[in-house]
């Protein structure tokens, strides 16, 4: 048995069992290539004297034996700590979930890029997900040494597999449901000074001006702008252009909007209608429910996940990097109504 307050080792397993260490080693690691095989009752044994004794698996020791580590990386986690109630936080918790259903086990990397040329943790790793973004330094990095990774809401290398929301179908689908409740005059706030570059701020900005046009509709100035102060864009699309409807980048901007729109005596929505991207806690929370499109985020870790565990199991000179884009849900709450004019 091992003293006490020391880590057991598989040698000490063996020993208390009465096997050979290579078959605890087997036995622990899930190991029965070449035809390996025990009875039940040691198995049973071994892994019952392992959980007794506390033991752990010396993952950088099995490292230099096996040609899979059976450990994930998740990068790009400073946008998930860095930004309020953001899409990402069910999508890493779906795709951990179904990694370690298939034995894998999980290191999240938060390193400091001051010091550091890459993002890479400093043992090896099957894969990466990318959660929207790392540095460009990380790409090559990844890129260089062929090693399979998902980015979720970003761009990569040319070898690298990507999971998105679809913005512009997305945003089409927002522009439908205004005009359909009879909306004309609809107006876009677009993201803060603070709020990250993404592909969705041109994607989301253009497809709005787009949809407009191709019904004979005007965009309403301000679409365009970056958006300093939530009061003053009100006061200058609801009560000057009298706008019946807005649709804000995000639930952070249209929380703003929200806040301001109250400070203003400007109701929500008997006045204008408010409609945000992101279905995102406290959305269903304030008065009223914001009305929202949104990505499925454990529908894109899982995606990722899977995505990951195919280009892992490909052969390097076999794989092919894939693309899915996500359709994103309509959210129908208190927010949005027919305008009172139409």
């Amino acid at each position: 048995m091992a003293p006490k307050g020391s880590v057991p080792t598989v040698r000490e397993i063996a020993l208390h069992c009465g096997v050979s260490v290579a078959t605890v080693s087997r036995v622990l690691n899930g190991n029965y290539a070449h035809g390996f095989s025990v009875r039940k009752e040691v198995h049973s044994m071994i892994t019952q004297v392992a959980d007794e004794l506390g033991y752990r698996p010396n993952l950088a020791a099995r490292n230099l034996v096996q040609r899979q580590t059976k450990i994930i990386g998740f990068l790009g986690c400073n946008t998930v700590y860095g930004w309020p109630t953001n899409i990402y936080q069910n999508t890493i918790e779906a795709a951990i979930r179904l990694l370690q259903g298939r034995g894998f086990n999980i290191c999240i990397a938060a390193p400091n890029l001051e010091r550091d040329n890459t993002e890479l943790p400093p043992w090896r790793v099957d894969g990466v997900i990318v959660i929207q973004e790392c540095s460009p330094e990380t790409i090559e990095e990844m890129e260089r040494i062929r090693l399979p990774y998902v980015v979720v809401n970003g761009k990569g290398g040319p070898h690298c597999s990507t999971v998105m929301p679809d913005d512009i179908e997305a945003m089409r689908r927002a522009i439908g449901y205004l005009r359909g409740l009879g909306h004309q005059r609809i107006a876009y706030a677009g993201p803060t000074p603070d709020h990250r570059q993404h592909a969705s701020t041109q994607e989301r900005h253009d497809t709005y001006v787009a949809e407009l046009q191709s019904q004979g509709l005007e965009p309403i100035t301000g679409h365009n702008g970056v958006l300093t102060s939530a009061l003053d864009f009100l006061v200058s699309v609801v009560t000057k252009q009298q706008a019946t409807a807005i649709v804000a980048y995000d639930h952070v901007i249209a929380l703003k909007l929200l806040h301001d729109a109250h400070i203003l005596n400007i109701e929500i929505p008997k006045q204008v209608s408010l409609l945000c991207f992101n279905d995102e806690y406290l959305c269903n929370m304030v008065m009223p429910p914001l009305t929202t499109i949104g990505a499925p985020s454990r529908q894109m870790g899982k995606v990722a996940a899977e995505m990951l565990l195919r280009q892992i199991e490909t052969p390097r000179k076999d794989r092919v990097p894939e693309s899915v884009k996500i359709q994103q849900d309509l959210v129908i709450r208190a927010s949005t109504t027919g305008p009172t004019n139409a």
